[in-house]
Protein backbone atom coordinates (compact mmCIF):
# COMPACT_ATOMS: atom_id res chain seq x y z
CA UNK A 1 0.00 0.00 0.00
CA UNK A 2 1.56 3.59 -0.65
CA UNK A 3 1.20 6.28 1.72
CA UNK A 4 3.23 9.33 1.62
CA UNK A 5 1.97 12.81 3.26
CA UNK A 6 3.97 16.49 3.42
CA UNK A 7 3.00 19.20 6.05
CA UNK A 8 3.41 22.73 5.20
CA UNK A 9 3.62 25.87 7.17
CA UNK A 10 2.33 24.94 10.61
CA UNK A 11 0.55 21.99 10.47
CA UNK A 12 -1.38 21.55 6.86
CA UNK A 13 -0.71 18.27 5.97
CA UNK A 14 -1.22 16.43 2.60
CA UNK A 15 -1.61 12.55 2.84
CA UNK A 16 -1.57 11.11 -0.21
CA UNK A 17 -2.90 7.11 -0.44
CA UNK A 18 -4.19 4.49 -2.42
CA UNK A 19 -6.27 3.46 0.92
CA UNK A 20 -9.76 5.36 0.89
CA UNK A 21 -10.91 7.50 4.01
CA UNK A 22 -12.61 5.47 6.73
CA UNK A 23 -14.42 7.66 9.49
CA UNK A 24 -14.15 6.56 13.23
CA UNK A 25 -15.83 3.35 13.86
CA UNK A 26 -16.34 3.85 17.44
CA UNK A 27 -16.67 6.89 20.01
CA UNK A 28 -17.31 6.76 23.72
CA UNK A 29 -16.86 9.06 26.72
CA UNK A 30 -15.26 7.66 29.88
CA UNK A 31 -15.69 9.71 33.25
CA UNK A 32 -13.57 9.28 36.34
CA UNK A 33 -14.76 10.74 39.46
CA UNK A 34 -11.83 12.06 41.69
CA UNK A 35 -11.50 13.95 44.40
CA UNK A 36 -13.05 17.20 43.60
CA UNK A 37 -12.96 16.93 39.71
CA UNK A 38 -14.58 14.76 36.89
CA UNK A 39 -12.51 13.73 34.11
CA UNK A 40 -14.24 12.86 31.04
CA UNK A 41 -11.93 10.86 28.13
CA UNK A 42 -13.02 10.90 24.75
CA UNK A 43 -11.93 8.26 22.75
CA UNK A 44 -12.26 8.32 18.67
CA UNK A 45 -11.05 5.33 17.23
CA UNK A 46 -10.76 3.05 13.89
CA UNK A 47 -10.34 6.11 11.40
CA UNK A 48 -8.15 6.79 8.51
CA UNK A 49 -6.55 9.07 7.67
CA UNK A 50 -5.15 10.57 11.49
CA UNK A 51 -6.19 13.60 10.30
CA UNK A 52 -8.62 14.74 13.11
CA UNK A 53 -9.98 17.72 14.99
CA UNK A 54 -10.97 16.96 18.24
CA UNK A 55 -12.89 19.43 20.39
CA UNK A 56 -14.66 19.92 23.77
CA UNK A 57 -17.51 22.22 24.20
CA UNK A 58 -20.69 23.36 26.74
CA UNK A 59 -23.88 23.69 25.28
CA UNK A 60 -22.93 27.34 24.14
CA UNK A 61 -19.01 27.64 23.00
CA UNK A 62 -15.93 25.36 22.75
CA UNK A 63 -14.24 24.60 26.21
CA UNK A 64 -10.10 24.87 25.95
CA UNK A 65 -9.23 25.22 29.57
CA UNK A 66 -8.59 21.88 31.21
CA UNK A 67 -8.39 20.21 27.82
CA UNK A 68 -5.44 17.65 26.37
CA UNK A 69 -5.29 16.33 23.36
CA UNK A 70 -3.36 12.91 22.66
CA UNK A 71 -1.81 12.22 19.84
CA UNK A 72 -3.16 9.84 17.08
CA UNK A 73 -1.95 6.42 17.70
CA UNK A 74 -2.45 3.00 15.49
CA UNK A 75 -1.53 -0.50 16.35
CA UNK A 76 0.96 -2.31 15.01
CA UNK A 77 -1.22 -4.74 12.80
CA UNK A 78 -3.72 -2.61 11.63
CA UNK A 79 -3.86 0.67 9.38
CA UNK A 80 -6.77 2.35 11.52
CA UNK A 81 -5.98 4.96 14.31
CA UNK A 82 -7.23 6.31 17.28
CA UNK A 83 -7.23 8.89 19.30
CA UNK A 84 -7.78 10.44 22.86
CA UNK A 85 -9.07 13.67 24.55
CA UNK A 86 -9.38 14.52 28.28
CA UNK A 87 -11.65 17.16 29.86
CA UNK A 88 -11.11 17.80 33.77
CA UNK A 89 -14.22 20.03 35.01
CA UNK A 90 -15.19 20.69 38.92
CA UNK A 91 -16.99 18.32 40.44
CA UNK A 92 -19.92 20.98 40.82
CA UNK A 93 -19.97 20.85 37.13
CA UNK A 94 -21.25 17.28 37.26
CA UNK A 95 -24.67 17.89 35.72
CA UNK A 96 -23.69 19.98 32.68
CA UNK A 97 -23.68 18.68 29.53
CA UNK A 98 -20.21 18.70 27.79
CA UNK A 99 -19.54 17.14 24.12
CA UNK A 100 -16.56 15.60 23.01
CA UNK A 101 -16.51 16.84 19.05
CA UNK A 102 -14.56 15.85 16.39
CA UNK A 103 -13.77 16.74 12.43
CA UNK A 104 -12.46 14.36 9.97
CA UNK A 105 -12.53 14.40 6.27
CA UNK A 106 -14.97 11.68 5.98
CA UNK A 107 -17.27 13.20 8.37
CA UNK A 108 -18.52 15.05 11.64
CA UNK A 109 -19.69 14.05 14.96
CA UNK A 110 -19.99 14.71 18.52
CA UNK A 111 -21.16 12.90 22.32
CA UNK A 112 -22.55 14.18 25.14
CA UNK A 113 -21.12 13.43 27.88
CA UNK A 114 -24.85 12.70 29.47
CA UNK A 115 -25.76 9.85 27.95
CA UNK A 116 -26.20 6.15 28.82
CA UNK A 117 -23.49 5.26 26.21
CA UNK A 118 -20.80 7.30 28.47
CA UNK A 119 -18.58 4.33 30.68
CA UNK A 120 -17.94 4.93 34.23
CA UNK A 121 -14.18 3.88 34.29
CA UNK A 122 -13.32 1.63 37.55
CA UNK A 123 -13.34 3.63 40.88
CA UNK A 124 -9.83 1.92 42.36
CA UNK A 125 -7.16 3.67 43.07
CA UNK A 126 -5.77 6.54 41.40
CA UNK A 127 -6.92 8.16 38.77
CA UNK A 128 -4.03 6.28 35.96
CA UNK A 129 -6.50 3.59 36.01
CA UNK A 130 -8.93 5.54 33.50
CA UNK A 131 -6.05 4.77 30.84
CA UNK A 132 -5.67 0.68 31.34
CA UNK A 133 -7.73 -0.42 28.33
CA UNK A 134 -6.57 -2.24 25.35
CA UNK A 135 -6.15 0.45 23.11
CA UNK A 136 -2.19 0.47 22.76
CA UNK A 137 -2.16 4.07 24.78
CA UNK A 138 0.86 2.60 26.73
CA UNK A 139 3.14 2.11 24.03
CA UNK A 140 2.32 5.90 22.80
CA UNK A 141 3.08 6.85 25.90
CA UNK A 142 6.23 4.61 26.29
CA UNK A 143 7.91 5.64 22.42
CA UNK A 144 7.02 9.41 24.22
CA UNK A 145 8.86 8.69 27.31
CA UNK A 146 11.81 6.86 24.95
CA UNK A 147 11.40 9.74 23.14
CA UNK A 148 11.94 12.28 26.45
CA UNK A 149 14.27 10.37 28.03
CA UNK A 150 16.42 10.50 24.57
CA UNK A 151 16.27 14.02 24.90
CA UNK A 152 17.39 14.37 28.54
CA UNK A 153 20.28 12.42 27.82
CA UNK A 154 21.31 14.45 25.20
CA UNK A 155 20.72 17.35 26.80
CA UNK A 156 23.07 16.18 29.62
CA UNK A 157 25.53 14.88 27.40
CA UNK A 158 26.53 18.58 25.83
CA UNK A 159 26.63 19.58 29.73
CA UNK A 160 29.53 17.44 30.14
CA UNK A 161 30.55 18.74 27.26
CA UNK A 162 30.62 22.06 28.03
CA UNK A 163 31.62 21.77 32.03
CA UNK A 164 34.62 20.12 30.45
CA UNK A 165 35.60 22.91 27.72
CA UNK A 166 35.46 25.36 31.06
CA UNK A 167 38.28 23.26 32.65
CA UNK A 168 40.01 22.82 29.34
CA UNK A 169 40.40 26.26 28.34
CA UNK A 170 40.34 28.16 31.40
Amino acid sequence: MGYYYKVFGSGTKLVVSDKGSSPPANLEILQKKHENQIMYVCLIEKFYPEVIRVTWTDEEKEVTDNVVKGDAWKRKEEDEYSIASWLTVPAENKDKKYYCKYEHESQKNSLPTQVNSMKNAPQEGNCSTVFNRDVMLPDHLMHRTAYLVYIILLLKSNMYYLIILFFIYR
